[in-house]
């Protein structure tokens, strides 16, 4: 007999506050911590999207922009030379782009700071990727739903084969081996069915770890290779003076000459020459030729080409014809650092004015000494049997108010001052030039890191990580035959996997076949 609730007796249940459930669910709901966030931003595929464009950006903005020479921050004029171009080329913006660094892009705090968000990033992406990736290779699902073959891109089903269930999963099982496929079987509980997993080439989803291990390690081994060697800048190299840049090397290098090779029109620059010489043990032992970006290199040590700078030989000779000897500018003892007949070296290394570097040398006549201040124009067009373009200002004692010659060096003959005619001063043109020297120990480990990246991306492009699944069930209507349905999916080459799947559904079909055949026979 049913009871029914007095009204004295119901219970009702309290109307909840307004917005109280939403404030519950509000405290109840975990907050992610700072770690989490972070993980989650650097695994966001758009994330690392951004990330890519922004450094492939970067780099062809490194190569629409003139990059600076490196070194060329040392020397003032170069410096101020390639600002000046720069500044006709962008304008007022030009002072911009200097201060953000994209004139030496590779080397500025914003890029290298991309760099590494990106390697961080690929790393970040790689642990969340690697444990269910590797569930996927060891563990996978070999049971799986009705409706999950149904919305495979492949199926086939073949219907009432007169197979027992063990002779169809023999059958089946042959011919997705002979495709090549790995092969799991899992039967049901209660006997009424077998389900079937198989897979193609499932190590190819290593590929992309690799891959991505070569890029990192490329870019730190770059990032390092500095750290791993050691580096010379701006190491003058003066015609004929061989250079030994130390760090317990045992040979010198000799600057044998430079050249500048001109188009047709004869002021577009078309390549810079530069000849070495390798001094081992007071012999040559090799030399090269080298231009801008291909260096000299000896012992795994690279010579590169950065920058020249013009010089001067400078010979004076006295009443008799004798040589006249020169002293630096504030210096006591003479210049022994002559050539063979006496000339020497100016490398105008004394300072810069007008933007100008400026060399200096003294000499003695009777009761005076005569001093020499010279700027190098290399603006001012000279042929090479003239005069080098050398602005020269003499004075005589410390009378640096008035200079008793203040002019061009005359394009031909001798430079003879005013009241000292009976000295002759001979002027011959030269070039130094400016090198980077380095020992990169690392350029092998870059070498090999780039050849393993590569051949993970085109290894990755003609893999392709393909699966099958099979379910044999009994028949319903007939005991004694078996349904079989067959469905596959591929990662990518999903046109090309189509083509298997139909060769595989034929090798399947014809392994049924052959077993049907060898039943009815016994």
């Amino acid at each position: 007999m049913a009871h029914r609730a007095s009204p004295a007796t119901r219970q009702t249940a309290p109307i909840p506050a307004r917005n109280a459930l939403p404030r519950a669910e509000a405290r109840k709901r975990p907050q992610r911590d700072i770690v989490e966030a972070i993980w989650s931003l650097f695994c966001s595929i758009r994330f690392a999207i951004v990330l890519n464009v922004a450094l492939a950006l970067a780099a062809m903005l490194g190569t629409v922009i003139p990059q600076m020479q490196p070194g060329i921050q040392n020397f003032e004029p170069e410096l101020n030379s390639f600002l000046t171009d720069a500044a006709g080329r962008y304008g007022d913006f030009s002072n911009v782009l200097y201060w953000a660094g994209f004139y030496d892009l590779y080397n500025s705090l914003w890029f290298r700071l991309l760099v590494a968000l990106t390697v961080f990033g690929i790393i970040i992406c790689t642990l969340n990727r690697w444990q269910p990736i590797m569930r996927l290779i060891r563990h996978p699902q070999v049971r799986v739903s009705d409706s999950f073959m149904a919305g495979m891109s492949e199926k086939a089903q073949f219907r009432s084969v007169p197979l027992t269930q063990g002779d169809a999963e023999r059958m089946v099982t042959a011919a997705l081996r002979k495709s090549r496929y790995r092969v799991l079987s899992e039967p049901l509980a209660d006997g009424g069915g077998l389900h079937i997993y198989a897979d193609h080439d499932r190590w190819s989803k290593l590929v992309t770890f690799v891959s991505h291990a070569a890029l990192v390690l490329l870019i730190l081994t770059a990032a390092g290779v500095a750290n791993m060697g050691w580096r010379e800048q701006s190491v003058f190299f003066y015609p004929g003076q061989p250079v030994n840049v130390g760090h317990d090397t045992d040979f010198s290098v000799r600057n044998d000459g430079f050249s500048i090779e001109y188009y047709e029109d004869g002021k577009t620059v078309k390549e810079y020459r530069h000849d070495l010489a390798v001094i081992e043990d007071g012999k040559v032992v090799l030399t090269k030729t080298i231009i801008v970006n291909d260096p000299l290199n000896y012992k795994g040590i690279n010579f590169f080409l950065v920058s020249y700078q013009p010089v001067v030989y400078v010979q004076a000779k006295g009443p008799q014809g004798e040589s006249v000897t020169f002293k630096e500018m504030g210096a006591a003892g003479p210049i022994t650092a002559t050539t063979t007949n006496g000339a020497v070296l100016v490398a105008f290394d004394d300072g810069v004015e007008d933007n100008l570097s400026v060399g200096y040398l003294q000499f003695s006549v009777p009761d005076h000494i005569i001093t020499l201040k010279m700027k190098y124009y290399q603006d001012v067009a000279r042929l090479d049997a003239e005069n080098p373009p050398v602005y020269v200002q003499a004075y005589v004692d410390k009378n640096f108010e008035t200079p008793i010659f203040d002019a061009f060096l005359p394009r031909i003959g001798n430079l003879k001052l005013p009241g000292y005619e009976q000295y002759a001063l001979s002027f011959s043109r030269n070039t130094a030039t400016v090198l980077e020297i380095a020992k990169d120990p690392g350029l092998g480990f870059l070498a090999f890191f780039f050849m393993v990246m590569a051949g993970g991306f085109t290894l990755s492009l003609y893999t392709s990580f393909t699966r099958c699944w099979v379910k044999i069930a009994p028949n319903g209507e007939d005991p004694k035959s078996v349904n079989i349905s067959v469905a596959g999916l591929a990662e990518k080459n999903k046109v090309s996997f189509e083509r298997d799947f139909e060769r595989l559904a034929g090798r399947i079909r014809d392994n049924l076949a052959s077993g049907t055949k060898a039943e009815r026979a016994t």
